[in-house]
């Protein structure tokens, strides 16, 4: 339901972080990759969870010596500095099937960004597949005091009626009665962003994902508070969680293309916008992201079919003088 209330919200963020990255674009690029980091990835199990802390190995083809090793981070993603050469990988866990992987990065701008799935052996547990420990939730759900959700069933009906300012006190007086009550808090941080109070909005949202973090339209929510306020590298986390919760909403991988494009990550932003189509994401601007990311790694004939499908899809847009600028701009390139 939070989702779908602040639908609108996103869609004029869309348009916001468009604008962004016509001025990230302004600023013009390095050529020879991303300070040194030019070969990333991200490991992910096969239920999509990121594999955390493990070891990748990388090496370049020839008689080169060239080798070095890399680890995953909390969200499974790598990076290393690495020759514009065949460099391969190799990734190797206890209890799943080894990984190898080849890639040609010989030619500028000698860059690459692969995306690994590790599949567990017989036996193997995966992470993130382990029973939930519902029983803890359960606790906290039944442990609600019966005034308390009669103020939140109140607070959730105002919502529901578009009148959020009359459900914000009674949200408020259901979280006084139960502190733990994640659910209230969460659409506290719905009537607070509604109504233009959005440092208040945050702090409720933070505090729901304290009490429980398997909560995906807070996700969304507290990631898109983060966007509207310019601060993409807070916003990542919660999209990304988002998306581990909601692994087949295309919204979360639009988002989290807007994000890597605002953090200068052109090659996961084109991934992410990528993932975003193949789930049919229905906003076009998508394709304008995705067109941006591919013109910031070189790839000038690839963007343009994304700008094209863009105007396709929505040639009415705002945007589309822009877009066909753009278009006309690589075509004058190309003739060069």
């Amino acid at each position: 339901m939070a989702i779908s209330l602040c639908k609108k919200l996103m869609r004029d963020v869309a348009k916001a972080l468009v604008l962004l990255i016509a001025a990230v674009l302004a600023q013009g690029q390095n050529d020879s990759g991303t300070d040194g980091v030019n070969f990333q990835g991200q490991v992910r199990y096969e239920n999509n969870i990121p594999a955390q802390f493990l070891q990748v190995e990388l090496w370049a083809d020839g008689e080169t010596t060239w080798r070095t090793y890399a680890m995953t981070d909390r969200m499974g993603k790598f990076h290393a500095g690495a020759p514009c050469m065949v460099i391969q990988y190799k990734i190797e866990a206890p209890g799943f099937r080894p990984v190898w992987g080849r890639v040609d990065i010989s030619i500028n701008p000698c860059r690459a960004f692969e995306t690994i799935t590790l599949r567990a052996l017989p036996g193997t547990t995966i992470p993130g597949s382990e029973p939930l420990p519902s029983s803890a939730i359960d606790e906290r759900v039944a442990a609600i005091p019966a005034e308390a959700r009669n103020e939140f069933d109140i607070g959730q009906k105002a919502v529901k009626g578009n009148d959020f300012t009359a459900a914000i006190p009674h949200l408020q007086k259901a979280i006084t009665l139960y502190p733990m009550y994640a659910e209230a808090y969460q659409l506290l941080g719905v009537a607070q962003l509604q109504t233009n109070q959005g440092p208040q909005a945050e702090a409720s949202l933070v505090k729901a994902l304290e009490i429980e973090d398997r909560m995906p339209q807070a996700q969304y929510l507290l990631g898109v508070l983060y966007a509207m306020t310019n601060r993409a590298h807070l916003a990542e986390k919660p999209f990304t969680r988002f998306a581990d919760l909601d692994p087949r909403n295309p919204d979360a991988y639009f988002e989290l293309a807007k994000v890597c494009f605002a953090l200068n990550r052109f090659s996961e932003a084109e991934m992410h916008a990528r993932k975003s189509i193949a789930l049919k994401e229905t906003n076009a601007g998508v394709h304008i992201v995705l067109g941006y990311s591919l013109l910031r790694q070189g790839k000038p004939e690839d963007a343009k079919q994304a700008f094209q499908r863009f105007l396709k899809l929505d040639s009415n847009s705002p945007m589309a003088v822009d877009v066909k600028n753009v278009i006309a701009q690589i075509n004058n390139q190309a003739r060069k």
